[in-house]
């Protein structure tokens, strides 16, 4: 009577009737969480109970912004209540993420939750009235609640809603309630996040406890010792521990099911692939899916958002000094895509900018030349079972060269180098380098690094902080100024993916989970 279902919204979670409305919220399910009793099923069902009444008020309180859409869901009155910290549920109960006691503990959890929304919508119905189109599909309301959902065939056909759950993204809120996304894998144990209060550092409480770290959630100092000791220890981390790229497409699609099979209209989720997939494993992925009975599936490969080291290392033309070059000249060869063949992309990068410092040079603009003697210093960061070494060299004023060797191509010492003496500010040079994401990660210098080209980002600013007689790290001079060094971004570790792409509004960076990309930096989210 409503007609044909066109599309989803973006997300995949909503399948709506042309005008209607989704009316989402989601319940904390790790909150139910009990030592004796795997969870608290009585309190979960009441506010399973609760939560329905409140969405259901939601429809009547809420104004409208147009009368077919007023229509339209005051017809149907769908609900949308779903879960999220499933992820840290398993990990309460010593469960790995995507093993078959997972998708059982989901079909346990989900179903029961389905069931509970659907018998407070039946006593919603019988207190206030049923929704409209009922009457037009009664025999397949009466089908699906008493064979399907088990509802006893004693209490009245009086459903108040025409649907009760789907499973959102939850980007945003379940940072707001500090907990896992929706029915995803966490994604990082640690990771520093800057919001409008300051920057500061999460630690996921149950991996430092895994480790025998206490941690003082309130204390600063206490989070930041946790964390550092969490990246550095995370492979002794037990088993159960399981983040997104540790398990199979195939498991995360198993989760999916398990999900679909307990909700009335659909779930959001990605299934992370590796870097290696073929055409034909993610065509068997689908069709995987649509055989499990699933709605919707969000695909994403490992890797395939990785940003390149120079598509942002831009910067308008400088004419303060005359030793900095003009860099109107050298920007446009940045834009070209490099050559495939045996070059890496940094190193091509590089020798397309070696090309238009000469061409520039041929136009009269002035380059800075290195020095017979310079200043430096060396670190040596371990990284991936690997030592990176980072030496940066400068004179009493600005850094010159970077050099770097280890797990690391060596185009980006030389890139940097050559930036740095082609007028480009340590600061930019360092911003475009933080952008780089890897697979491993590391604590250094009060951070979090993803990658070894964000290290050699890090002892580029320790470099250029000392030269202005600054504290070493961005954290203690945030302590002393109240305001962030230019140049400097937070880090997210996604300790062990690379599914990470830059946010449009803090150019922090983006998560791609639950068929969604949310930002941890300032709760930016694709799907508002």
């Amino acid at each position: 009577s409503m007609g044909p279902i066109m599309a989803s919204n973006p997300c995949g979670e909503q399948f709506l009737h042309f005008a209607n409305s989704c009316n989402l919220g989601s319940i904390d399910v790790n909150k139910f969480y009990d030592r004796e009793n795997r969870l608290d099923w009585d309190r979960l069902a009441e506010v399973t109970h609760w939560t329905t009444r409140f969405l259901d008020n939601v429809i009547d309180t809420c104004a409208w912004p147009l009368p077919e859409i007023n229509d339209v869901v005051k017809r149907t009155r769908p609900l949308g209540l779903g879960i999220m910290g499933f992820a840290d549920l398993c990990l309460n109960l010593k469960i790995s993420y995507g093993s078959a006691s997972s998708i059982d503990l989901m079909d346990e959890v989900m179903g029961f939750i389905r069931r509970e929304a659907w018998t407070e919508s039946l006593r919603l119905g019988a207190e206030r009235g049923v929704f409209p189109e009922l009457e037009s599909n009664r025999e397949s309301y009466a089908d699906f609640l008493y064979n399907e959902i088990g509802i006893s065939r004693e209490v009245p056909l009086t459903p108040r809603n025409y649907e009760v759950t789907t499973i959102a993204p939850t980007g945003t809120i379940s940072l707001v309630a500090e907990t896992s996304s929706g029915v995803e894998p966490n994604f990082s144990w640690a990771y520093v996040r800057k919001d409008t209060l300051g920057t500061r550092t999460y630690v996921h409480t149950l991996a430092a406890q895994a480790l025998g770290v206490d941690v003082d959630q309130t204390d600063a100092d206490s989070i930041d010792a946790a964390a550092s000791y969490v990246v550095e220890h995370e492979h002794e981390l037990p088993g159960y521990f399981i983040s997104a790229m540790s398990i199979s497409a195939e498991q995360h699609v198993h989760v999916l099911a398990a999900a679909q099979r307990n909700v009335d209209n659909s779930v959001s989720k990605t299934c992370n692939g590796a870097v290696n997939d073929t055409l034909e494993s993610v065509d068997h992925l689908y069709r995987l899916a649509r055989q499990l009975g699933c709605k919707a599936v969000s695909y994403y490969r490992d890797g395939s958002r990785e940003g390149q080291v120079l598509t942002s290392m831009k910067s308008e033309a400088k004419t303060e000094t005359p030793t900095v070059v003009t860099t109107t000249t050298i920007i446009e060869p940045l834009d070209e895509v490099a050559p495939i063949g045996t070059e890496s992309e940094n190193e091509a990068a590089a020798r397309r900018l070696a090309e238009a410092e000469a061409a520039a040079r041929k136009q009269g603009a002035i380059r800075l030349e290195r020095p017979r003697e310079l200043r430096g210093a060396t670190w040596r960061i371990p990284f991936d079972g690997q030592n990176l070494y980072v030496t940066v060299n400068h004179d009493d004023e600005m850094i010159q060269e970077v050099f770097a060797t280890g797990p690391i191509s060596g185009g980006v010492g030389m890139l940097a180098s050559k930036m740095l003496r082609g007028g480009f500010d340590a600061a930019e040079v360092s911003y475009s380098l933080n952008k780089v994401t890897g697979t491993h990660a590391v604590w250094f210098n009060e951070r979090l690094l993803t990658s070894p080209e964000q290290a050699v980002a890090e002892c580029l600013m320790i470099t250029n902080r000392r030269l202005k007689g600054h504290p070493d790290s961005a954290r203690a001079l945030g302590k002393q100024t109240q305001t962030a060094p230019v140049g400097t971004q937070p880090v997210i570790g996604a300790i062990m993916s690379t599914m990470i792409s830059t946010c449009p509004e803090c150019h922090g960076q983006l998560e791609h989970a639950s068929g969604c990309e949310f930002c941890r930096d300032c709760g930016y989210s694709k799907c508002k």
